[in-house]
This record gives structure tokens, C-alpha cells and sequence, in this order.
């Protein structure tokens, strides 16, 4: 690595001069899109320069306001659900903006911007005119009388009275009803082409003040004394770690919690935790403690945030509460907190031992970790129900290291914790027997299905990198992951390759919390060249940004074009400050010491000092010099050390020196291209034959039957052959780079005996509802019918899939916390637990199944029982409702004399 900036840009040099005498600037990590120096960041014709340690300027564009707006006929918001929406950047260029022509009730493409397409930044108000296609609705008028809208009932030709355009700027609103004809909101077509217009006054606004024409600033502004104060030889470096800490500070609630981003008011499970492990259970630590206490239930459980089909169990990610827990206490040494804590792990984790584990795998079921928009990161098939017997990697690495960490809670506790070390090693195994791809040399993002599983190939970022940090891999894996896991020039995807068609959130994003933790994985498998490239990946945005933002966009590492982007992210912010805390200081907090694992690039090389740290009883002033991959010689107070670590027990004010060994061997990236996988084929049954339409760029497919390659083709058809008993068939498309889309949606191809009925007996019967196919149907709550049964005979022995037929109208499919849950006994044993997801806000009509339990039955009749038990309370705690039609078995492995 050359340690001299070579050439800039005419508009970087010209920053660089204008920011007075620099000195010479050290060059960090140089790659073809960006360099990072000790003093700046350069992209293309953009440059940011740390002026002193308290200001950085950028000439980058500006975060500016997004509109976001939907299309409404007759004033009904019948366009998209909600929750999506057109998106347009209110960045004028001569005061106006003309957006591209909408189609009604069709999506966009996914947009990608560029830094250089909106780099304008002109203030005051502008003219912003959308335009919007509706000839196809009238022409659908025109030839039927009526169009039926996307959401809602159908418009009868004569009965349609204009178009409007509802939104979240003024002078727009999201209030459908209050449009009329007439209206500032309505769209016309003066012309008669078909093509409605609206022109709207909007006024441009920005999230940061101008130094001068062309130059944004943030200058600190907030008194962040209290803190752990770093001074090292890199000033960029040292001005993003204080602007890190002042936007700490603003996240900090008037109850002294912590809010997700400057747009998350509110305190999140998973990204308070994720923050507190990184950085903030070290730099925040009563902030840290309040803000997991408002994420705990008045029964003592943590809470499962709101998300799909009525979030726990069927995201169950909440048990990172429980990483941030153990960390607190290993920075604090907080025996009340142990004590508190134990208890809520405990709870929550007896109620996961009942819910999420799947017992033929032994792995924890449930969405993927922090990615909880289903859209974003699963086929469009996959329904909530098929998001709760998936297993994804991230959640089950949480999950080992829950239970790890209440076995070592135990311990210092001096309470029995074999039962926990024992289902963390189990759920450990179960992880790299049924989660590790060899052939990869890193994990599968989950496994998915619907009677049976398959590994999606994809990578997953975050799980890669917990994965490392939690030991769930070993020093051979970890090597592997660290040198194999796909990596794009701006950092880490979040997975990789892209889901076609899907807008970025997470699906081609980037994220700077998971390259702090890519970082840190990078530190502790000891990968030189991946800790360079994770460095680099947090400093380019903060700086060039100047504010910690949400997500990026991976081709572009914009900020623009992503689905929902936050200034001062949470995580992002412990992201930033955890490459100084555990990566180039290397602090590691164990339960009876603080260990040091420094990392310094050559790049780095230099002294640098964290001064005011608190740990446990004392406060430390730490020093660490020159560069290098390990720790040559430590010194507490002068005193040499055995080993880079200080003893909890250390009390009062105290000194730690560290030298570095001068050691910097090569190490080893994976860069990949920004690539998107094949779209996912739709696969239908004809007989006995099994059809797909052609998938663009697809070089061949294969068959799955039963979760397993069972065929490869490059036709688009094939036949199945004779029926055993029962098949489920998928397809998969592969492009000429080996690149797969998801599987299609499970095809159930099964004989009529295969499947039995069973319907319940002995509770009322109601009919109001429509849409049940027996005699009635029975509600359930957590009141009323606490105890169903389904009598059943099987005429034929073996192995059986149970599912429910349900409807659940408590909320939407996307959010809430209302999902119905049930365990389920056989001849009065429990067997496992079904959930009952919601399936729409008051749609008790909309029926489905909702997950299944594998059960061995003997011939001959059986009792099924759905049970409401103490464990299966649901987040909300009030509302735990199903309308139960029916069970349905569906007989998977006959027994030899069913044959």
C-alpha cells in the first residue's frame, strides 16, 4: 500500500488548498472508486477534508428531501398498499423538476442514482410536476364500463371523477378522503392524450448548512467531554469518531433511551443491541441500560419488534437483547444487572425452547436477523407462514450465543448452566451440519421451504460475520469466511447476488453497521487485507456523507435510491466508533478481564491514545503504537504484562501501553461484481407434467423434488412420472456465472389418500365469516376455547405434516404483533407448536395455512389437540386470536405395510 496520496481531482485539490496548509497527507486504502487518507476522502469529482479535528468539509452532494406519493382515483387509495409508493429527489436544477411518467398501479424499476446525477443544491422553493399514464384505465373504462383498481373496489366508467396524488409533502397529504374534484392534489389532462399532469410548489431542504458554494460542513457543536477520547495520527479519523459521538448524543431520548435514527424515534430490539455490542454498552453505557429495560415486557420477556405476520415467533431475532446484556455487564461488572438480566434471558428463552426449533434439524426457526422486510430479502412466493419455519444463519448465531452467554451468566451467578452450554454446542452442530456451504467456504443465508427445506446460496453479511465473532465457526472457517465472503469495492452487501426487480433496503445495499461487524470479523480471523477494505468502507461514507447514515446503495455507495435512509443511524454510529474500539485498540470484554486484540494497518502506523475509559472500577488511558496484526509487548502502569489484558478487579486511574509487532502479511478479498441472480420461476403442475415460462438469462434449471436436485434442464417443462404417495417440486434458474435464483413455490403433488381432514369437535361453531368449508368455524382466543380437539382416524402408519386451516383478520401481514400461536398435542402429548400469522386488518375471511408440525402417527384413530399454554403468548399480550377451520395431515412417509 503506497502511503502518499498520488493525484487528486481538480475539485479535490482545489478542497484541499482551500482548507489552509494540511501537511502531507498519508494515504489509508486506495481502490479505483474511492481513497481514504489520515486527512480526507476522495470519490470521483467529490472530496470531504477533516479541517481540524472538530470540522470536516465535503463537496459530496447533500442529503435533500424525498417525496414519496402514491396516485389516488376518485380520491380512494387504491394504487399500492401501503408501504409503497413512488419515490422522487426534490433537488431542483433552474428551480423545477419534471419526474418521469408514471404508470398507474405499476412500480417503478428500481432507480439507481448517481452522486454526479443529483448534485445540485439549490434552495427555495421549486416547481415539481408528475406525470402519470392513466390511458390504460380508461381504455379498460372505455371497453367494460368499470376499471378495478389494484387496492379497492372496482370505478364504474361513469361514476370516475378524476385523479389525485396523495403524499408525505405539502402540499400533499396521505388523507385520501379529503380530496375532491377541484382539488390543489388533482391531476389533469389538458391535452387529451391520456397523460395526467400536476405541477407543485415544494421547497427544497437539506440536512446540512453550506460552508461556501459547493462545500457542506458539519462542525462539532456538542460537548462530548464525558466520552472515551480518542487522539490518534489519522485527524479524519479522529474528527468522524467526535462526529460520531455527537450524533450519539442526539439519539439520546428525554427518557434517556435511544432512538434508532434521526427518523426512528423510537427504541428497537435489534438495533439498539447491535449497537450496544459494537460500541455503545463501552461509550454509553446508562444509555444502553435504559434502552434495554423499554424493550422489556411486563412479563419480564424481551420484546420481538413489530414485523411479519405479527412478529414473534415468526421474527425471532429479539435475543440479541441478550448479546447487549452480557456485554454491559462485561464493560460495567453490574451484578444487580447480571442478576436482572439472567432472569429476562431465561424467560424469553424457556418461551424460544417451546416455539422456534425444529426438531429434525435442531435449528431455530424464524426471519433473518435485522433483515425483516420480507420483500427485501425472500422470494415474493414465500408467505409469513413459510418465514416461520425458515431457519436463517444470523438468527441461529444469535441464538448459540444467547445460550452461551446465560450458561457463562450462570456461572458467574453460581447457578446450574449445563442445560444452556448444552443447547448452545446442539444448535451449534446444527448450524454448520445444516447451514455451511463447503463448497462456498462461508454460510447460506437460511433455509426455506414449505414441507421441505432447501439452502438458499446466497451470502449473508451479518451472519457471516457473527458467526466469526461468536465462534459458532472454527479458526478454518473463520479463515475461509473472511477470504471467501463476497465483498463489492463500497463494502459489504448485505447478501449477495441481488434479488431482481426489488428496489434496495436491503437487497443490494449497504449497510454500515454490518461492515463494523465484517470488520470485526475481519480483525479476529486476522485478514489484513479485509480489515483495509472494512476501514475504508465506514470512513468513505461518514465522511463524505458527513453523518452516519442508514444504508447505501452497493453499485453506487449513494446514499440516494435506497427504499428509507436515516441521518445519524444508531448502529451506524456505534459502527464508526467501533473501528476504533475493536479493531485498532482491539478491546475484547470478557467476564474477569479487558484483553486488547489490536489490528493496524502499516497505513495506520503511528501512536494513538483513548484516554477516560471506563471499565469497571477504573478508568484506563490506553496507547497504542506503531502497526501490525498482533500485540508485540504491553505495560500496565510500566509494569510489563504476560498477555495484552487488564484484570476486572482493576480499580482507580490507570495507564496501558501497547506496541505492535511490525507485522503486516498479505491477506485476501473476495470483490465481486454488483450482480443480480435470475428471477425466481413460477412453476405450475399440468397433469403430470411440471411447466415454467423461460427466466431471461437463465443458461439452465433444476428440478427439486422434495428439497432436493432431483433434475436439470434447459427446456421448460418436465414429466413427473408416476406418484408414489407424496412430491413437492420446485425449480430454480441458474445463469451462465453458476448464479441461482430462488427456488419457485412449492408444488404439492399428492393422491387423495395422502391427505386427511381433521375438523374440531366439542367447541362452537361459528359462520359468520365466509370462506370455512365445513359446518362452522371455531374462534379462539386466549379466553375462549383454550383447548380444541380434531378427532382423526388414519387408515395408514408413517410420518405426517399438520398444518391449520385458519384466518386471523388481528392485523397486516407486514407488521403488528398479533400472531395466533398454538401447541399442539397428540393423544394429549405435546408435539410442537403452530402459528396462525395475521393475515390482513380485518380480513376474517382471507383463509390459509398457516405452519406445520411433523408427527409419526400409528393406524387407527387419534386425538389432536391445539392447546393455548403459557408459552405461547404472543408479543401483544392481549390479542391471540384464530378462526380455526380445520387440521390438515399430509401423510409424507408411509410405513411398510402402506406401501
Amino acid at each position: 500500500m503506497t502511503h502518499r496520496i498520488r493525484a487528486l481531482g481538480a475539485v479535490s485539490a482545489a478542497l484541499v488548498a482551500s482548507a489552509g496548509d494540511l501537511g502531507a497527507q498519508r494515504e489509508l486504502y486506495r481502490s479505483d472508486a474511492f481513497t481514504v487518507t489520515d486527512t480526507s476522502v476522495h470519490q470521483g469529482r467529490f472530496a470531504a477534508v477533516a479541517l481540524s479535528r472538530d470540522s470536516i468539509v465535503s463537496t459530496y452532494p447533500r442529503a435533500g428531501r424525498e417525496m414519496h406519493f402514491r396516485f389516488s382515483l376518485n380520491g380512494a387509495d387504491n394504487e399500492f398498499p401501503s408501504g409503497t409508493e413512488h419515490t422522487l429527489y426534490v433537488r431542483p436544477a433552474n428551480g423545477a423538476i419534471v419526474s418521469p411518467v408514471y404508470v398507474f398501479g405499476e412500480e417503478q424499476p428500481p432507480f439507481i442514482p448517481t452522486p454526479e446525477a443529483y448534485s445540485t443544491s439549490e434552495e427555495g422553493v421549486a416547481r415539481v410536476t408528475i406525470r402519470l399514464d392513466l390511458r390504460h384505465v380508461l381504455r379498460e373504462m372505455e371497453r367494460t364500463g368499470r376499471y378495478d383498481p389494484p387496492q379497492g373496489p372496482p370505478i364504474r366508467r361513469a361514476d370516475f371523477r378524476g385523479v389525485y396524488a396523495i403524499g408525505d409533502v405539502e402540499p400533499l397529504s396521505w388523507d385520501a378522503r379529503a380530496l375532491r374534484p377541484g382539488s390543489p392534489a388533482q391531476l389533469r389532462d389538458e391535452d387529451g392524450d391520456g397523460i395526467y399532469t400536476l405541477t407543485l410548489p415544494i421547497e427544497a431542504q437539506y440536512t446540512r448548512p453550506l460552508a461556501d458554494p459547493g462545500r457542506a460542513i458539519w462542525t462539532r457543536q456538542a460537548d462530548v467531554s464525558a466520552f472515551p477520547q480518542l487522539r490518534s495520527p489519522e485527524r479524519l479519523v479522529d474528527a468522524l469518531y467526535r462526529m460520531s459521538l455527537e450524533e450519539l448524543t442526539q439519539l439520546v431520548r428525554e427518557d434517556g433511551a435511544l432512538s434508532a435514527g434521526a427518523k426512528w424515534p423510537g427504541v428497537w430490539t435489534r438495533d439498539v443491541s447491535y449497537a450496544s455490542v459494537l460500541a455503545l454498552a463501552v461509550a454509553a453505557p446508562d444509555a444502553v441500560k435504559r434502552s434495554l429495560l423499554a424493550k422489556v415486557d411486563s412479563a419480564g420477556r424481551i420484546i420481538q419488534d413489530t414485523g411479519t405476520g405479527g412478529s414473534w415467533p415468526i421474527s425471532t431475532d429479539r435475543m440479541t437483547w441478550a448479546l447487549a446484556a452480557w456485554e454491559l455487564y462485561a464493560v460495567t461488572g453490574d451484578r444487580d444487572w447480571l442478576r436482572q438480566a439472567y432472569g429476562i434471558i431465561s424467560r424469553s428463552a424457556e418461551a424460544d425452547l417451546h416455539a422456534i426449533f425444529d426438531p429434525a434439524t435442531g435449528l431455530a426457526t424464524g426471519e433473518t436477523s435485522f433483515m425483516d422486510w420480507r420483500e427485501q430479502s425472500y422470494p415474493r412466493w414465500v408467505e409469513p407462514r413459510d418465514i416461520a419455519r425458515s431457519a436463517g444463519t444470523s438468527t441461529n448465531v444469535v441464538h448459540h450465543a444467547t445460550y452461551r452467554i446465560l450458561a457463562d451468566m450462570a456461572q458467574a451467578l453460581g447457578e446450574p448452566g449445563d442445560r444452556w452450554a448444552k443447547v448452545a454446542a446442539d444448535l451449534r452442530t446444527a448450524i454448520n451440519q445444516h447451514l455451511w456451504m463447503p463448497d462456498a467456504g462461508y454460510y447460506a443465508v437460511f433455509r426455506y421451504g414449505r414441507g421441505f427445506s432447501s439452502l438458499a446460496p446466497r451470502s449473508d453479511a451479518l451472519a457471516q460475520a457473527l458467526a466469526v465473532i461468536y465462534g459458532v465457526a472454527d479458526p478454518q472457517q473463520q479463515a475461509l469466511i473472511s477470504a471467501r465472503a463476497p465483498m463489492v469495492e463500497f463494502g459489504a452487501p448485505t447478501f449477495w447476488p441481488y434479488i431482481p426487480g426489488t428496489p434496495s433496503y436491503h437487497n443490494a445495499a449497504i449497510w454500515p453497521f454490518v461492515n463494523a461487524y465484517s470488520l470485526w470479523a475481519a480483525a479476529e480471523a486476522g485478514n489484513t487485507a479485509a480489515v483495509e477494505h472494512a476501514l475504508a468502507s465506514i470512513y468513505r461514507p461518514a465522511a463524505l456523507f458527513l453523518t452516519n447514515k442508514e444504508n447505501m446503495m452497493a453499485s453506487t455507495g449513494h446514499f440516494d435510491g435506497t427504499e428509507l435512509n436515516s441521518d445519524r443511524q444508531l448502529w451506524s454510529v456505534a459502527g464508526n466508533l467501533a473501528a476504533s474500539y475493536r479493531v485498532l485498540f482491539g478491546m475484547r470484554f470478557r467476564p474477569h478481564g479487558l484483553a486488547f486484540r489490536p489490528m493496524v494497518p502499516r497505513g495506520y502506523e503511528g501512536e494513538r491514545t483513548l484516554s477516560n475509559l471506563r471499565y469497571r472500577g477504573s478508568t484506563l488511558s490506553i496507547t497504542v503504537r506503531g502497526f501490525g496484526d498482533g500485540v508485540a509487548r504491553a505495560t500496565l502502569d510500566g509494569q510489563p504484562l504476560a498477555r495484552a489484558e487488564v484484570p476486572a478487579t482493576l480499580t482507580g486511574e490507570h495507564v496501558v501501553e501497547i506496541t505492535m509487532n511490525g507485522r503486516w502479511p498479505a491477506g485476501r478479498v473476495n470483490m465481486v461484481e454488483n450482480r443480480w441472480a435470475p428471477e425466481t420461476p413460477s412453476a405450475t403442475l399440468r397433469g403430470d407434467v411440471l411447466a415454467w415460462d423461460p427466466i431471461p438469462g437463465a443458461a439452465h434449471y433444476v428440478v427439486h423434488r422434495n428439497g432436493r436436485p432431483a433434475a436439470t434442464t434447459t427446456e421448460t417443462r418436465v414429466s413427473l412420472g408416476r406418484l408414489d404417495r407424496v412430491a413437492e417440486y420446485q425449480v430454480l434458474a441458474v445463469d451462465s456465472a453458476g448464479l441461482q435464483s430462488f427456488l419457485s413455490a412449492p408444488v404439492l403433488m399428492a393422491r387423495d389418500e395422502a391427505i386427511v381432514v381433521a375438523r374440531p369437535r366439542g367447541a362452537p361453531l361459528e359462520r359468520e365469516h365466509e370462506g370455512f368449508t365445513g359446518a362452522g368455524y371455531v374462534r379462539v382466543t386466549r379466553e375462549t376455547n383454550t383447548s380444541v380437539e380434531f378427532p382423526v382416524i388414519v387408515a395408514c402408519g408413517g410420518e405426517y405434516v399438520v398444518d391449520a386451516r385458519y384466518a386471523n383478520g388481528s392485523g397486516p401481514i407486514n407488521t403488528d404483533a398479533k400472531a395466533a400461536i398454538r401447541t399442539l398435542l397428540v393423544d394429549g402429548e405435546p408435539a410442537g407448536v403452530l402459528v396462525m400469522p395475521q393475515r390482513g386488518t380485518d380480513r376474517w375471511n382471507e383463509w390459509g395455512y398457516g405452519t406445520s408440525v411433523r408427527v409419526t402417527l400409528s393406524p387407527g384413530a387419534h386425538r389432536l389437540t391445539l392447546a393455548y399454554t403459557p408459552l405461547d403468548e404472543n408479543m401483544d399480550r392481549r390479542v391471540n386470536t384464530a378462526l380455526l377451520d380445520h387440521l390438515r395431515l399430509i401423510h409424507l412417509a408411509p410405513t411398510s405395510e402402506c406401501r
